[in-house]
C-alpha cells in the first residue's frame, strides 16, 4: 500500500513509531491502578474494617468524573495539543496514587484522594494518547492506534503480579508509591522525549512538514457532534461496552458460577491480557487494510460466541478458555475501532472532542454494566440471565457499525500500489 501524499506506509511508520511507543507507555502507566485496586481490598478490610462497597466507591468516583469531563478534555487537546496535557496528567497521577498509601481510617480521606485522582485522570484519558498519534499516520493509523492502546493490555499482565509482590514485601502503604513510581520511571522519560501531536507541532513551528494537512482541519463542532453518524457510532460503542467490560471485570466470578473452581477460573482469566494485546495489534493491522465498519461488525460479534460457549458448555475448561480468548480479542477492539472510525468519519481537528465524548459514553456503559451484572446475579443467583441478555446486544452493535456507510472522501485515501 502507498499514500501519494506521504509515501509508503512503511516510511510513515519508521518516521513516527516513537510517538506511538511513548503514547503506549503513557496509556500503560495511566491505566495501571485499574488492575491493582482489587489486590488492596483485603488489606483495607483488615486494617480499617471498610466494606467492599466503600472501598470500590473510590474507583466509581473516578468513573463518574471521567464520564462528565472527557469531552472537555478532548476540546482542550484540540486547542492545546496532547503533549502538555499528557505529561502534566501523568505527573499528577503518580503523586496521587502514591498518596493513597497515606490515607487514614476515616473513609472521607479515601474518597477525597479518589476525587482528586478523578480530576487528574481527565488529563490521561485514552483520547490524549490516541490524539497524539492520529495526526501523524494515515496508511498505518490503525496499527499505530493498536500499539498505543496495547498499553492497557501490557498493564493488565504486569500490574497484578507487581502489586502482589509489593504488598507482600513492603505492605500496602508502600505498595501504592512503589506501583506509581515503577510505571512513571518508564513512561515519563518516553513522554518527555517523544510525545507530541499535530497541534503541538503547529504551535512551535510555522510549517509542519511531518503533520498531515488534514490533521489540523476541523469542521464545525456542533455539526459533527449532532450528526446522525456520530450518534450512531456512540450508540454502537455504548452497546459494545455494555457487554465486554462487565464480563471482563467479573470474569472470575462468572467462570466459577459456571462450574469452574476458583483456581481454574483465575488461571483461565489470566489469558485475557495476552489475548487483548494480540487482538489490538491484529485489529490495528487489519484496520489499515479492510473497511473498518465491516471489521467492527465482525469483532463486536465475538462476545456473543463467548456467551454461547459459557451457556452451552458449563463446567468445561476448554469452552471457558475459548470463551475468554474471544472476549480478550473483543476487549482489544473496544477503544481501537471507535478511535479509528472517529478519525476516518470526522475531521481530525475535532478528534479530541469527538473521541473524548465517545470515550465518556463507553466509560459510562463500562462502569454501569458491572452494577447491572451484579444486580442480575443477586436476583437470580446466576449469571446465565445476564449472558442471555448480552447476546442480542452484540449483533445490534454490529449492524450499527456496518450501517455507518463508506468513509467520507474529504480525507486522502490510500491507493493500492
Amino acid at each position: 500500500m502507498s499514500v501519494k501524499l506521504e509515501g509508503s506506509a512503511r516510511k510513515e511508520w519508521r518516521s513516527h513509531w516513537t510517538i506511538a511507543l511513548a503514547a503506549c507507555a503513557g496509556m500503560a502507566s495511566s491505566s495501571s491502578l485499574n488492575y491493582a485496586t482489587g489486590l488492596f481490598i483485603e488489606p483495607f478490610q483488615r486494617e480499617f474494617g471498610w466494606s467492599r462497597v466503600e472501598i470500590t466507591t473510590g474507583p466509581a468516583i473516578v468513573a463518574v468524573i471521567c464520564v462528565v469531563g472527557a469531552p472537555f478534555t478532548g476540546a482542550a487537546i484540540d486547542r492545546l495539543g496532547a503533549r502538555r496535557i499528557g505529561i502534566f496528567g501523568l505527573f499528577a497521577i503518580t503523586l496521587l496514587v502514591s498518596a493513597l498509601g497515606a490515607v487514614g481510617p476515616a473513609i472521607e480521606s479515601w474518597f477525597a484522594v479518589w476525587t482528586m485522582l478523578g480530576l487528574a485522570s481527565l488529563f490521561v484519558l485514552p483520547n490524549v494518547w490516541t490524539a497524539a498519534v492520529s495526526g501523524f499516520f494515515f496508511a498505518g493509523r490503525g496499527l499505530a492506534l493498536g500499539l498505543t492502546l496495547c498499553g492497557s493490555g501490557i498493564t493488565s499482565i504486569i500490574t497484578p503480579i507487581l502489586t502482589y509482590w509489593l504488598i507482600q514485601r513492603f505492605g500496602w502503604r508502600l505498595a501504592y508509591p512503589g506501583l506509581a513510581l515503577s510505571w512513571a520511571a518508564i513512561a515519563l522519560p518516553l513522554l518527555m522525549l517523544f510525545l507530541t501531536s499535530a497541534k503541538d507541532v503547529q504551535r512551535v513551528a510555522s510549517t509542519a512538514p511531518d503533520v498531515r494537512p488534514d490533521a489540523i482541519h476541523a469542521a464545525p463542532r456542533k455539526e459533527e457532534l449532532l450528526s446522525w453518524r456520530f450518534l450512531q457510532l456512540a450508540l454502537a460503542g455504548f452497546l459494545f461496552a455494555l457487554v465486554v467490560p462487565p464480563l471482563v471485570i467479573s470474569v472470575v466470578p462468572v467462570l466459577t458460577s459456571n462450574g469452574l473452581t476458583r483456581a481454574q477460573a483465575a488461571g483461565t482469566a489470566s489469558l485475557l491480557g495476552f489475548s487483548a494485546i494480540g487482538g489490538r495489534l491484529a485489529i490495528g493491522y487489519l484496520l489499515d487494510r479492510v473497511d473498518g465498519r465491516l471489521l467492527a461488525g465482525s469483532i463486536v460479534s465475538l462476545p456473543m460466541a463467548t456467551c454461547a460457549l459459557l451457556l452451552g458448555m458449563p463446567g468445561s475448561i476448554t469452552a471457558a478458555t475459548i470463551a475468554v480468548l474471544l472476549l480478550g480479542l473483543a476487549l482489544g477492539a473496544e477503544y481501537d475501532i471507535v478511535a479509528y472510525l472517529t478519525s476516518r468519519y470526522f475531521t481530525l481537528g475535532n478528534f479530541g472532542l469527538l473521541f473524548g465524548a465517545l470515550a465518556g459514553v463507553i466509560a459510562f456503559a463500562g462502569s454501569g454494566g458491572p452494577l447491572l451484572l451484579s444486580a442480575i446475579y443477586d436476583h437470580y443467583h446466576s449469571y446465565a440471565p445476564a449472558l442471555w441478555i448480552a447476546m442480542p446486544l452484540c449483533p445490534i452493535a454490529a449492524l450499527l457499525f456496518i450501517l455507518l456507510g463508506p468513509y467520507p472522501s474529504r480525507v486522502p485515501r490510500p491507493a493500492v500500489a
